[in-house]
């Protein structure tokens, strides 16, 4: 018999319409990944009980934990996952589309596949919800995120979910493909890199009940954090001067092929925090070559006209995610 390979392995998505429960018409759609560490745990609770001598007495079985990630590159056909992580899109245009992603008052649950075709066996895990995006963009190479998961259940088959899901192709974005990065609303020609941009969600992965087989039977989402570190040549001190006086800014950077209009070959993507307050950190002295300034930052909501502490806009050739 032989072996499953990661490189024959396929990860399939298609939301919930009722949390934890198959959606009545396979749709899903693939997802291209680097990596997938999704699975069910479940730890066995050690008895306390003397028998007599030493050996112990059979252990119980605790609850089950599905959890684990996905690991991708920022891609122009992901939007399903976006939505997944901030919660809400509005869709415009007639081809090609924009997409516009906010934080929304709810998330919606996911129903993700991970699937060994070259050996008939298929895992499946429902009620999956984005517990954390991370993103580090980078001035080349593709932008490597990854998206954090909790569930509700596992079940395993020989057959996959759907035999004919959605394959809406690999578009990814490199560091070249920038095509504008603002600070304070301005552009800005000196920052190296976004270190640990995150977004998370504060999931509530402590729903079991009495009866309940050690099941998840929801996960409420709260307060939602995002926070990275932005990195920049070293050259005045006008960041540093707003992370010192705690003053307002924003960033925003745009992924753009070809002309960026949302048709095929020119899809963009735009990640844009409205509003955030720089943490102080001097530049220190490492070495001879230049000196980088480092500056955490969280975002957050107050007053901008976006009333989210992210948004992203999406361009391209789908019209729904």
């Amino acid at each position: 018999m032989p072996q499953a390979k990661g490189a024959n392995a396929q990860i399939l998505i298609q939301e919930e319409t009722t949390f934890a429960t198959d959606p009545a018409t396979p749709d899903a759609r693939k997802v291209y990944i680097s990596g997938c560490s999704l699975k069910l745990n479940r730890a066995l609770e050690s008895s306390d009980i003397l028998r007599g001598n030493r050996n112990p007495t059979r252990p119980a079985r605790g609850n089950d934990d599905v959890s684990g990630g996905l690991s991708t590159e920022l891609q122009a056909y992901i939007g399903l996952l976006l939505k997944a992580t901030l919660g809400s899109v509005t869709t415009t245009g007639t081809g090609p589309y924009t997409h516009t992603f906010k934080v929304g008052s709810s998330l919606p649950s996911l129903l993700i596949e991970k699937g060994f075709p070259d050996i008939g066996q298929y895992f499946k895990y429902n009620g999956c919800k984005v517990s954390r995006l991370s993103l580090s963009i980078t001035p080349s190479g593709f932008q490597k995120v990854d998206f954090e998961f909790l569930g509700a259940k596992e079940t395993t088959g020989s057959t996959s979910f759907d035999t004919t899901p959605l394959d809406l192709g690999k578009v990814s974005f490199d560091g070249f493909a920038v095509g504008a990065i603002e600070e304070g609303g301005v552009a800005i020609g000196d920052v190296v890199g976004i270190d640990g941009l995150t977004f998370e969600n504060d999931l509530d992965g402590e729903q079991y009940l009495l009866g309940g087989s050690g099941t998840r039977v929801d996960i409420p989402e709260g307060t939602v954090k995002v926070s990275g570190t932005l990195k920049a040549r070293f050259k005045d001190l006008a960041l540093y001067t707003k992370a010192i006086a705690g003053t307002e800014s924003s960033l925003r950077v745009l992924f753009q092929l070809g002309t960026g209009d949302g048709s095929s070959g020119n899809e963009s993507l735009e990640i844009k925090l409205p509003e955030l307050i720089y943490a102080p950190n001097a530049p220190v002295i490492d070495g001879p070559k230049g000196i980088i300034v480092e500056l955490p930052f969280e975002a957050y909501y107050e007053d901008s006209t976006e009333a989210s502490a992210m948004q992203i806009i999406l361009k391209n050739t789908q019209a729904t995610v």
